[in-house]
């Protein structure tokens, strides 16, 4: 197992989408997994979930923990890393999965406050993580950050109808991507990203069988799910992606 040992933070990661697919996939090799997920999620719905996701990390052979925590406000962010060190040790993999609310809006309708909240959940959250955990990081000389970005977010005028605010923000991780990335790699972290188009969600059965079994739902589709998304991470936490840092890799909408 290539990740036997190592711990993964996965924001966002007990919802329906990448987060879950990406913690299910690094488990099955081994990881430690740091289950994420904000404070407007609040529920016994998103509880029990959460529980049904750890159980399922479980059965794959790794161990997890959930977590609630806003990654756009620093104390929660230090929590939530404190708990994954007191739990595994270390945190070796960050994927910044959790983003902010998208919307199909004029700019002139935005509201600022919604502004606000989307970019510091796109761009602070990131950065927040980063600061907490890079540092530690850096003392074991190894790392894997990926973020989860957008296919065409730099080009924000072939993104019909969709709000400036979202994409500005999944603009600045690809940023983020290149400029640490390079900074990061002599320290032995690499820091790349995923850019998919839209991306079709599986339900939890579907989600753990790509993983713990034949994956036949999965195969049989012909457009992007969030299982292919979960492929690259686990590729870009393993040793044959060593060498690569500050890159993107963009899949496309409709394959």
């Amino acid at each position: 197992m290539e990740l036997q040992g190592r711990t993964a933070l996965i924001t966002g990661s007990c919802g329906e989408g990448m987060g879950r697919s990406t913690a299910f996939r690094l488990a099955r090799e081994g990881a430690n997994i740091v289950l994420n997920y904000g404070t407007h999620r609040r529920g016994a719905t998103v509880k029990a979930h959460s529980e049904r996701i750890a159980d399922g990390i479980d059965s794959l052979g790794g161990r997890a923990i959930v977590c609630e925590a806003d990654t756009a406000i620093e104390d929660e962010v230090e929590g939530m890393v404190k708990a994954a060190r007191e739990a595994f040790g270390s945190i070796d993999i960050l994927v910044n999965n959790a983003g902010g609310e998208w919307s199909i809006k004029d700019y002139t309708k935005i509201p600022h406050e919604h502004w606000k909240d989307v970019l510091a959940d796109e761009i602070d959250a990131p950065f927040l993580l980063m600061k907490h955990i890079v540092p530690g990081m850096r003392k074991r000389k190894w790392g894997r950050i990926i973020h989860i970005g957008m296919q065409g977010a730099l080009m924000l005028q072939q993104i019909k109808g969709l709000a400036p605010d979202y994409c500005l923000g999944k603009a600045a991780r690809a940023w983020m991507t290149t400029a640490f990335g390079i900074q990061e790699f002599g320290n032995g972290i690499t820091v790349n990203a995923v850019e998919p188009g839209l991306t079709a969600h599986m339900r939890f059965e579907d989600a753990f069988e790509a993983v713990a079994g034949s994956g036949r739902v999965w195969r049989a589709r012909e457009k992007v799910m969030v299982h292919d998304i979960a492929e690259i991470v686990a590729f870009l936490c393993s040793e044959a992606a060593r060498f690569i840092s500050g890159s993107s890799i963009r899949l496309p909408t409709d394959p």
